[in-house]
């Protein structure tokens, strides 16, 4: 599928891959995800087009750390070609009133845009056997390895088997510290600071780094995405 192969940092617990046993970076798990949003978006048959258009570029501006956007949205308007910001604005709430984003206000009339992700949006995780822990073979859970808040698509997805996940948030948590000494000296001489101010945003969003570092997934678009998403929240 020319996925490219990267780095792996493997724990005791698991290790995540697509179906191909390519281990994917946060960014191209996140990739993924976005663009099965958009299609379940567009293909709802319940979008305007200047909705669809505003998904598309909720889309395009994805942060992979933080999981929303936050162009302006005189920008917004910009980019799309609308006249008016009030476009983009009637253009949001009819997402949002849909289900398809949430808006959250974090400035002087800026706003965040977060898709409203669900559990069939993203990969699957296949957990191999350890020696640390011993399930029956390998198991295939449809949890989110990104921690997200996400809301399963049925009932029963809630009712899957979450063993491996949990160990390997277990493991994540047990091993938090080193994780974020490791991903700061990553990130560079401003590398607390950073972590820092992710974690004023939501501390979701540096648990989202350490596990990616966890397993591997941890690369310089994930660091670059973590440093533009703190300097935003100056």
């Amino acid at each position: 599928m020319g996925i490219i192969s990267t780095r792996r940092f493997r724990t005791n617990e698991f290790e995540e891959e697509n179906t191909d046993g390519v281990v994917l970076t946060l960014h191209q798990r996140v990739s993924r995800m976005r663009a099965r949003w958009l299609k379940r978006v567009m293909y709802s048959g319940d979008v305007s087009s200047t909705e669809g258009c505003l998904a598309y570029a909720i889309f395009d501006h994805l942060n992979c750390v933080t999981l929303d956007s936050w162009p302006s949205q005189r920008k917004l308007a910009e980019l799309l070609g609308f006249e008016s910001v009030k476009t983009i604005q009637r253009a949001a709430s009819g997402l949002e009133e849909k289900g398809f984003i949430r808006i959250t206000a974090f400035r002087h009339n800026s706003h965040r845009y977060a898709p409203h992700f669900l559990l069939v949006d993203e990969d699957k995780i296949v957990f191999k056997e350890r020696h640390s822990w011993v399930i029956d073979g390998d198991e295939t859970v449809h949890e989110s390895l990104l921690l997200t808040r996400l809301t399963p698509p049925t009932p029963t997805a809630a009712e899957t088997t979450k063993q491996g996940y949990e160990a390997a948030v277990r493991n994540t948590r047990k091993h938090r510290g080193a994780y974020e000494i490791a991903v700061a000296e990553m990130l560079g001489p401003d590398g607390m600071e950073i972590l820092h101010r992710l974690a004023k945003l939501d501390d979701i969003h540096v648990q989202r780094l350490c596990l990616a570092y966890g397993y591997g997934a941890l690369g310089d678009r994930e660091l670059a995405a973590a440093r533009l998403a703190a300097e935003q929240s100056r």
